[in-house]
């Protein structure tokens, strides 16, 4: 019998299955497949008219790889032209701005600007960013470096690979390696993201995005970044039974997130990441082991309202449905915002019929217009776990 899957083009893998044994419509195939598969070749070889060819496709994939490490090589001896402690100063900034995706410049500008309010608000507190190296793993920076691996392909994230070291006297040599990520913007490779690759307890948090504005995920009671707003987590031993938004500003009422419904709980770690203006957030929850969600709020009109996100997947799942597959395992986890309307998430979902498994593992960013509406902008394979 011979069974195909297809899970469109955001699943994974396409499988065809071949179970032969002694089915008379078995052997009728698999006696048929010569004729078929000589029959099919003549197809294979005439291309259709405008389509490039394999040649073409790899030649441009080629020159796609040699622009993107020639870009990586331009911003790795920019950024260790001198030590940048910190965020980088206006100065350093108009220099690596058109290497950055104009996001990731933007948050690093709202970094300054909470911090310089932080500076007048606490003086004689230490502000956030004013010390130790964002773009690397290593606070005290980088001594040496070296491009590796480049990766681009479709529908997934262009990656470079950065073998990093330092040394000083009477120290061992430290190195590690860092992975950059980036976007293509108007025919040009920009920077929107480093993975900290190194493995000592104090890196530089797990990649430059969720050391900026809009990255930090919260698991705690705390304030938010701007500090109009404090979160608090109510706890039954492990699992958390409420959390509770509440203003600085004693005229707006106290909100309720997560809780408000009679033996609401979240067995599994839940987290918050505040949008880089702190008028949006991303609220991940976890109903079981295999399954979470992520709840978007915004502060309009006085108050906070939730904002639908859209089903992400309905029709792969639909597709998988209908060929016999359930669904085993289904994750929708917020990480960061790319800006005050971008957020990206990352989606797994696991399917299984009989010994037979599918599924998708996507890094999706989704964008909320004025109106609060959300669209998905973008969705490629999620990155390898380190």
């Amino acid at each position: 019998m011979l069974s195909t899957v297809d899970p469109f083009p955001f699943v994974r893998r396409l499988r065809v299955t071949f179970r032969c044994g002694n089915h008379p419509q078995a052997l009728l195939i698999m006696k048929a497949l010569p004729l078929l598969i000589f029959s099919v070749l003549p197809c294979l070889a005439a291309e259709p008219a405008g389509k490039a060819s394999l040649a073409e496709e790899h030649h441009a994939l080629t020159r796609q790889r040699d622009e993107l490490r020639a870009a990586a090589t331009a911003l790795c001896t920019e950024l260790r032209r001198e030590r940048i402690s910190g965020l980088p100063s206006p100065a350093q900034m108009k220099r690596l701005e058109g290497m950055l995706t104009p996001p990731l410049a933007s948050v690093i500008e709202v970094a300054r600007t909470r911090q310089q309010e932080q500076m007048r608000q606490h003086p004689d507190e230490k502000p956030q960013w004013v010390e130790g190296d964002l773009f690397s793993s290593l606070f005290e920076g980088v001594k040496t470096w070296e491009i590796g691996e480049v990766f681009a392909a479709p529908s997934t994230e262009a990656t470079v690979k950065v073998h990093n070291s330092y040394d000083e006297p009477g120290l061992d040599k430290v190195e590690w390696t860092d992975t950059w990520v980036f976007q293509r913007l108007a025919d040009r490779w920009r920077l929107d993201d480093i993975r900290m690759g190194g493995e000592w307890a104090f890196r530089s948090g797990a990649s430059l995005r969720h050391a900026l504005p809009g990255g930090g995920k919260e698991e705690g009671d705390h304030d938010s970044p701007d500090e109009k707003w404090h979160v608090t987590f109510t706890r039954d031993g492990d699992e958390v039974t409420r959390i509770t938004l509440k203003s600085h500003d004693a005229k707006i009422q106290p909100v309720v997130l997560f809780g408000d419904k009679p033996d609401e709980s979240c067995p599994m770690p839940c987290w918050l990441v505040w949008n880089p203006s702190c008028d949006r957030l991303a609220l991940r929850l976890g109903d079981g082991p295999r399954f979470t969600r992520t709840q978007v709020f915004r502060f309009k009109d006085g108050s906070w309202q939730p904002l639908p996100l859209p089903d992400f997947f309905a029709k792969e799942k639909k597709t998988l449905a209908s060929h016999g597959f359930d669904e085993r395992d289904g994750l929708v986890d917020a990480e960061y915002w790319r800006d005050a309307d971008t957020l990206v998430l990352t989606c797994f979902g696991s399917f299984t019929k009989g010994d037979e498994g599918d599924g998708f593992h996507k890094r999706v960013s989704v964008r909320f217009n004025v109106s609060g509406q959300a669209k998905v902008i973008d969705a490629v394979d999620a990155p390898a776990e380190p």
